[in-house]
């Protein structure tokens, strides 16, 4: 064993949830006084690097869409945040403008007009469109079931998280938080946590005031490690479980222009990606592998013909005609309870915090969601009323669904 550090904070897990809490808890604590743990640094196997980044307000929530309108308002303005003193270039994350676009069959536009009207009343800028508008601003759709659908004229797009990413660390570092190359192994009781050094090979003795749980696809994990050191009655199973799902890079000879982020009925879900399209199924498959996680693996082409090709070219006739360009396999952190995100202080255990269960917006929401969980920690009214996604909902059962998840 070797070595031994001292830190008010430490935060498992380096993607953007572990980050933007870094980053806020700075204004808070001294950055020296912080500790980050990522056992990837080069991102290859990160959930965030491998997300679509793609940012929406049109939620079914008002405290999802508060979230999302704070960060796009961070993600428009990143260079005033997260550009490090002295650097003359300009933070850019390549963000583009790009609405979603959600299609409603007459079982399910009831729901559709709820959401709008959450949307209304948080002020988002939503359009309603009745089938025949929707032929008129997209020709190119197959809407012989479809009676409802919705867009949005403001502040939904994409960027490029692996730029996030960067952004982030680069600054973080440069206020003084510190980045160990490694994984919790063990929790031990006092607030002692032992973590396996995968630079140096050899495990590290923390003690540590506040811990924050930012790992991602690994949260279950890593609680269940701490309930190992924990009475009965304060063990807290939190249901966030890896959900794996491909993305198809593809080329279509006559597909649309420009194509929003289609969500199709029969979660098939497709946007434009320069001069091409990424595809991939909503339906991913939940596992608890950790070997699993640990190597990704390959798409596997059989996956788009099975799953994803027949629903395609339905919706969008053009796609009959297409080309698999390459593609990749990714992961979310997803919340069984209720798809929605879990931030806040653990139910049972004193100074140990939860930032997990995103379910596929996590990268979007990560700057007003660290934000969040920031200020509350030191003991600040959080900026926004995310009061409804504490971790109290879990201990009683009672599930605060989103009911857009893609």
């Amino acid at each position: 064993m070797a070595g031994r550090l001292l830190k008010d904070v430490v935060i498992a897990g380096g993607g953007v949830m572990g980050m933007s809490t870094a980053f806020n808890l700075t204004k808070f604590t001294h950055p020296s006084k912080i500790c980050m743990l990522e056992p990837d640094p080069t991102y290859v196997r990160s959930a965030s690097a491998l997300s679509w980044a793609s940012i929406r307000q049109q939620f079914s929530l008002a405290e999802n869409i508060k979230l999302s309108q704070s960060s796009i308002k961070f993600i428009k303005d990143i260079d005033q945040y997260l550009r490090v003193q002295g650097e003359e270039d300009a933070i850019d994350i390549n963000y583009k403008h790009g609405s979603y676009l959600f299609l409603a069959r007459e079982e399910t536009a009831h729901l559709l007009e709820e959401n709008i009207a959450v949307q209304k009343e948080a002020n988002v800028k939503v359009n309603r469109y009745s089938q025949s508008e929707l032929k008129a601003k997209y020709p190119y759709l197959n809407l012989e079931d479809i009676v409802l659908g919705s867009d949005c004229g403001e502040d939904e797009g994409w960027f490029d998280p692996w730029l996030l990413l960067s952004a982030y660390k680069n600054k973080i570092k440069s206020l003084g938080v510190e980045i160990i190359n490694a994984r919790v192994a063990e929790f031990r009781p006092d607030k002692v946590l032992l973590v396996h050094n995968k630079t140096t090979n050899d495990t590290l003795t923390l003690h540590y005031n506040k811990f924050v749980n930012a790992t991602g696809i690994h949260a279950k994990f890593t609680n269940n490690l701490l309930n190992e050191v924990l009475p009965s009655d304060s063990k807290f199973d939190l249901p966030v479980t890896p959900q794996r799902n491909f993305t198809f890079n593809i080329a279509c000879k006559d597909g649309p222009a420009n194509l929003p982020l289609t969500l199709c009925p029969l979660k098939t879900v497709i946007r434009s990606e320069g001069p091409n399209y990424i595809v991939k199924s909503s339906v991913g498959t939940l596992t608890d592998n950790q070997e699993e996680l640990e190597d990704f693996g390959d798409v596997d082409d059989a996956n788009f013909v099975e799953d994803i090709w027949e629903n395609l070219a339905y919706r969008i006739p053009a796609f009959e005609a297409t080309k698999i360009l390459g593609g990749w396999v990714g992961y979310y952190e997803y919340n069984t309870l209720d798809q929605n995100a879990l931030i806040g202080r653990h139910p049972a255990v004193a100074d140990h915090y939860f930032i997990n269960g995103f379910s596929g917006h996590g990268i979007q929401q990560s700057p007003a969601a660290g934000q969040c969980l920031a200020e509350i920690m030191c003991g600040v009214e959080p900026h926004l009323d995310i009061a409804a996604l504490s971790l109290e909902r879990v201990v009683e059962n009672k599930p605060y669904r989103e009911r857009n998840i893609l």
